[in-house]
């Protein structure tokens, strides 16, 4: 699956060469998908794997990849601005209203890249039908997200869902229609599962760093982080004190050492752990029960498991 990396990332820069006339939109745009593919298009994978599982034949599952990343760059590129936690980051480099301005215009440009994907109009309505009703979707569990309100884990979980799970289910799905197949709820259940894991493997990451991205010191709500503050123990006060604004940033400032003691004691890491392998073991269940995925299986799951996909 690697020999279509080049070719989503190419087709992508074509689009944008096509459709952003003017030219400072068309360079922050180049610049911003150059970062992207430094680093993963693994849902663009996604998509054409699911389309050669699921039969494809007679299209060219590249553009609807191509599509699947712009959408995945223009997510990723909101959420940053919005939680401001990753100045490292080209868009997070230029001015806001540039960066806004070029993150909507992409979310515009993947729409436009899913309708030229294929010429059948059926499949071209199902793809977009489909790609608006998961915008919607992440749209609703990112504004949830940033109001950071989850307070126990059914909430959570059903952020994680409409957040994260959708763009999976987006990608996965995006294959599978374009494959001439309708919307597969078993596709739709693993996708969703594999994105609760592998969100809940995020979140253990970034509860355990202590810089601008640590879910402790942003005082983010997240299953592990809910998981602390429900500690019933004394010496364990502090950190719920911190969540609810009793205690400083400049207060705990020292207390990296002792909060890592603390998540290893409480059992906090060993519950990421858990139940992110519980979601995990659920998605390979599904993957089980389609025939049609069983000889392509060790490949998918290397899209799935790899870091650099």
């Amino acid at each position: 699956m690697n020999d279509c990396i080049p070719l989503i990332g190419q087709h992508m820069r074509l689009l944008v060469q096509r459709f952003f006339t003017a030219e400072p939109l068309a360079r922050y745009a180049e610049q911003f998908i150059a970062d992207k593919l430094e680093e993963t298009i693994r849902f663009g994978q996604l998509t054409v794997i699911h389309y050669r599982m699921f039969g494809g034949k007679g299209e060219d599952p590249i553009k609807a990849a191509a599509a699947v990343e712009l959408f995945i760059l223009a997510s990723d590129i909101l959420d940053d601005l919005q939680d401001q936690d990753v100045p490292s980051k080209p868009w997070m480099k230029v001015p806001m209203p540039i960066a806004i301005h070029v993150a909507s215009s992409l979310l515009t440009l993947s729409q436009q890249a899913m309708l030229s994907s294929t010429s059948n109009h059926e499949i071209r309505l199902a793809l977009t039908e489909m790609m608006n009703a998961q915008l919607l979707k992440a749209a609703n569990g990112q504004m949830l997200d940033i109001m950071n309100e989850m307070n126990d884990e059914e909430s959570y979980l059903d952020v994680v869902k409409q957040k994260s799970a959708t763009l999976l289910q987006l990608a996965c799905m995006a294959g599978v229609i374009l494959a001439g197949r309708p919307w597969n709820e078993t596709v739709a259940e693993y996708a969703l599962e594999i994105g609760v894991s592998a969100q809940i493997q995020n979140d253990l990451r970034d509860l355990l760093r202590w810089d601008e991205k640590s879910d402790f010191l942003q005082r983010k709500c997240t299953l592990l982080t809910l998981y602390l503050i429900e500690g019933e123990a004394e010496e364990d006060r502090w950190i719920k004190e911190y969540f609810e604004g009793r205690l400083t940033s400049e207060e705990i400032a020292m207390k990296r050492e002792l909060f890592l003691e603390t998540c290893e004691r409480t059992g906090t890491i060993l519950y990421g752990s858990v139940m992110s392998r519980m979601h995990y073991n659920c998605f390979e269940e599904l993957v089980d029960s389609i025939q049609e995925i069983s000889p392509w299986k060790a490949e998918f799951l290397h899209i799935i498991n790899s870091k650099n996909a």
